[in-house]
């Protein structure tokens, strides 16, 4: 595809540096040929600065019966292109004639992508999507192995291209004498973590990020020389090229061979950055899917995650026993936990969801839930948070993984309240949670007595006056005054004040069995009767 005039990039190089992913054509009246100079928002009352724009309407769907207006007022504007969410009901016939009528392209974003993400990816396509590759190499782009071999011609050496993390993504076929170092970067696809460690505690790495230019390091007894420099688009840092020697010493024009493979290098960097994230955000959208039980969802969401959809599922849920532990703690303990769930020989997805991390597991063979479960605990507890694993029922496909979720939510719940085991399934605490359904079932049943217990926990919540624990540990030990006392640790004549306070200002009285009965299920709701 040819580029625009101007100098800017045609809106069909733009997309296609994404690979197309990141949104769909479902209009383009003047082609893909329009220039692009720029990406912004839609507001109605800023669409005038919009001229050659990819605009996203966030809000608006092709459904919307306000969409062919927005349509409308963004060709007056002048824009390139509009992206819209794909409405349930598809594009409508009117919003097809618009996009007709005024020319501008109408685009429909990935279900899976968030209007944030999006917004910068297209950015950055648009900041290298008019890049032109040197004539002497011809790659097919994103084709990186392929740009290795092209790039060892141009430069004269061997050269591996890596990402920021020192993961190697492509590298060109190496002679016979290649250094050690260069085959064990390539046998473990990644630099050796004592080769990293070396490069920056020198500074090597520092100044090669820092600097636009080749940076050389010198053969130091044991390997040769290389010369190295980070790839960039714009601002951001897509990866490095590495040119070493391969059995001959790099020709005298390798640097400036080297900087101007950088610059080829970086629309295929640039697609394979795109294709990689859009390709973890459809299978993050997928999770949440499955888990939130959009059943129209489930085949797409298989194929995001490649996972056959009859493949039997069970959830785990992951959190901190009370009390909460401070939030630093809880995101790394819960990054940590999501990290062991995706190195597990099954199938396994996390999504986190608030203070919690629920896991989906695919295919889970015996035992397998309640071995990742112990692994999940495990990790919490090293980051020194108190653990709480869930395990939701097995559902005999992936259209039943919601159902295993609330599953693994009343599971938790008992396992807040009593505090043990950490890791369970519905059958560990059966009769707990059998308790607690019914509980819930009588409290809708029971106005009166849940009306005298709410009153009395907003009692607490005004004045502290620890009567709530006090009325649910005389319940828990059966009456029994001076257990209760010993367990409060407080004076029985204090104990004895407190139930008498109870009774005169909420109309609870302790002896009469009814009231007992309905006062211990109203505190029990409230998560404070004591496990045991």
């Amino acid at each position: 595809m040819t580029g625009s005039r101007g100098g800017a990039p045609s809106l069909g190089e733009v997309l296609g540096v994404g690979g197309m992913e990141l949104v769909e054509v479902v209009r383009a009246p003047r082609g893909l040929d329009v220039a692009v100079r720029g990406v912004g928002v839609f507001d109605a009352g800023e669409t005038w600065e919009a001229a050659g724009q990819v605009l996203v309407a966030v809000g608006v769907d092709t459904s919307a019966d306000d969409a062919p207006r927005v349509l409308r007022d963004a060709a007056r504007a002048g824009a390139a292109a509009l992206v819209m969410r794909r409405g349930a009901d598809g594009v409508s016939e009117r919003l097809v004639a618009a996009a007709d009528e005024g020319g501008t392209a109408l685009l429909a974003r990935a279900p899976w992508i968030e209007w944030g993400e999006l917004i910068g990816l297209l950015r950055a396509a648009l900041s290298r999507g008019g890049a032109r590759q040197e004539a002497a190499v011809d790659v097919a782009l994103g084709d990186l192995p392929g740009l290795a071999v092209a790039l060892a011609a141009l430069v004269g050496g061997a050269i591996t291209i890596e990402d920021p993390d020192s993961n190697v993504l492509a590298y060109s076929p190496t002679a016979d004498t290649a250094d050690p170092l260069r085959r064990l970067t390539i046998l473990g696809r990644r630099v050796p973590q004592w080769r990293v460690a070396e490069l920056a505690e020198s500074g090597f790495l520092d100044t090669l990020w820092a600097t636009p230019d080749v940076v050389h390091r010198p053969a130091d007894g044991r390997f040769p020389e290389r010369l190295a420099i980070a790839v960039r688009g714009g601002d951001e840092i897509l990866g490095s090229l590495w040119a070493a020697a391969d059995g001959e010493p790099l020709p005298a024009d390798a640097r400036d061979a080297l900087r101007a493979a950088a610059e080829t290098a970086v629309p295929h960097l640039l697609h394979h950055r795109l294709r990689s994230r859009s390709a973890a955000s459809r299978r993050k959208q997928a999770v949440r899917a499955l888990l939130e039980g959009r059943q129209p969802d489930v085949p797409d969401s298989a194929a995001a995650l490649e996972v056959d959809p009859q493949v039997p599922c069970t959830v785990l849920t992951v959190a901190a026993a009370p009390p909460a532990p401070l939030p630093e703690a809880l995101d790394r303990a819960l990054h940590l936990a999501s990290l062991r769930a995706a190195a597990h020989h099954s199938p396994a997805f996390a999504h986190r969801d608030g203070a919690r991390l629920d896991v989906l597991l695919t295919d889970p063979a015996t035992g397998a839930a309640h071995r990742l479960g112990g692994e999940l605990a495990t990790v919490l507890r090293g980051s020194g948070v108190r653990p709480l694993v869930a395990i939701g029922p097995v559902g005999a496909g992936l259209g039943e993984a919601a159902a295993s979720r609330a599953g693994a939510e009343l599971v938790l719940r008992v396992l807040r309240e009593r505090g043990a085991p950490e890791v369970a399934t519905a059958d560990d605490v059966r009769h707990a949670l059998d308790a607690m359904r019914v509980v819930d079932a009588v409290a809708e049943l029971t106005p009166s007595a849940t009306d005298a217990v709410r009153e009395l926990l907003a009692y607490e919540a005004e004045h502290g006056t620890d009567l709530p624990r006090t009325v649910a540990v005389h319940l828990a030990f059966f009456g029994d005054a001076a257990a209760t006392a010993r367990h409060l640790g407080v004076h029985p004549n204090t104990l004895r004040y407190r139930l008498r306070r109870v009774r005169e200002l909420f109309g609870l009285d302790l002896e009469d069995a009814d009231v007992r009965l309905l006062t211990e299920l109203g505190l029990r709701r409230a998560g404070l009767i004591p496990p045991g």
